[in-house]
């Protein structure tokens, strides 16, 4: 039994499209509701808004969770002006030198506004935050602003409020691949994690894991993995096992490649290394390699999972990518095979 690539790639590309802020993240459940339609198990949310799939396994002694996020990262609107420009904050890592002047959509509760991520215009002086940028400041988003070309009533009218939610267009969120072998758009992070999650589910329907297993879609994971920290707590399982993108960076020694990641650490803990060794032979019986990394800006929803006493025991299956929270581009070939090895694991963890 092996992954289905093109139903895979075909379940990323309206993933990636979709918009699911932290806390505002019903677009991609029910795009997974509908994908998940033929798994076997049992589909619930819980109050922390994560989406669980739960499959019964072959025995039931040593639970597992895995988990791959909802959300993205994005902005909220801090306050409205008299001129219909919105100020906004970031709710994760997004920064605003990574997507400069953008387009974005301002999400209410009915519908969206179109706007534009502006820093004015750039034939400025100092008088001008432009203008100061040219001299070298560094951009902030206290220098941005969205602009909207509305009055400030006829927002609130519309339903833009402080605390509204504000994306990249979705017309910008559209994949490209570069050459056969790479895919590149906003929100790999963690879209890719969740075809995976489906990719799976979906195998394991053929066939069932070695034990009760948790397919967590978790909620609110850019703003401190809230969701899967309640989530995996609430569950009965031991283990629990993430589903993410790894950056690619010379100081990590991580190449994008076909390799999947297995990192050792990340700033919230140690992963578990007999899950990683039972991994890598795994990996090695499918015939691929996999990468090590000792990362430092970076933490899942699996060590920060455990580093809360929700679980026992921790790893996680990464996808290499560049440009990470910007516009990444991943190894195709890294997604399949991530969800290769987190298939044949969940199956036979002993390898």
């Amino acid at each position: 039994m092996d992954v289905d690539r093109d139903r895979l790639f075909a379940n990323l590309t309206p993933l990636l499209t979709a918009h699911a802020p932290s806390g505002v993240e019903s677009e991609v459940e029910s795009l997974l509701r509908q994908m998940l339609a033929d798994a076997n198990g049992t589909l619930s949310q819980d109050a922390a808004g994560s989406l669980i799939l739960h499959i019964a396994g072959r025995a039931q002694d040593s639970p597992v969770a895995v988990t791959a996020h909802k959300d993205e990262i994005a902005l909220i609107v801090k306050r409205i002006e008299d001129d219909g420009r919105l100020r906004v904050e970031n709710t994760g890592g997004l920064h605003p030198w990574a997507i400069g002047e953008t387009p974005v959509e301002i999400l209410t509760p009915s519908t969206s506004l179109p706007g534009v991520l502006s820093i004015g215009s750039k034939h400025v002086s100092r008088q001008s935050p432009a203008g100061r940028l040219k001299e070298g400041e560094v951009l902030t988003w206290d220098l941005m602003w969205v602009e909207t070309k509305r009055e400030a009533s006829a927002l609130c009218n519309a339903g833009v409020r402080v605390g509204s939610r504000v994306v990249i267009d979705r017309r910008w969120k559209q994949p490209i691949w570069l050459s056969d072998n790479f895919i590149a758009g906003y929100n790999l992070d963690c879209r890719a994690g969740l075809a995976i999650l489906v990719e799976v589910a979906l195998q394991l329907a053929e066939a069932p894991p070695a034990q009760d297993t948790y397919l967590v879609a978790s909620s609110e994971e850019e703003i401190g993995a809230l969701g899967a920290i309640w989530s995996v707590g609430q569950l009965p399982a031991e283990s629990v096992i993430a589903i993410d993108v790894v950056p690619v960076a010379t100081e990590y020694q991580t190449e994008n490649s076909s390799d999947p990641v297995l990192p050792d650490r990340d700033r919230a803990g140690i992963y578990h290394v007999g899950m990683i060794e039972s991994m890598r032979r795994r990996a090695e019986s499918l015939r691929f390699g996999v990468q090590g990394a000792v990362l430092t800006s970076y933490a899942s929803d699996a060590t920060l999972s455990r580093s809360s006493g929700s679980a026992a025991r921790a790893a996680l299956i990464g996808y290499p990518g560049d440009n990470t929270h910007g516009y990444e581009i991943c190894h195709a070939e890294a997604i399949v095979n991530c969800a290769r090895l987190l298939g044949a694991w969940l199956r036979d963890p002993t390898g």
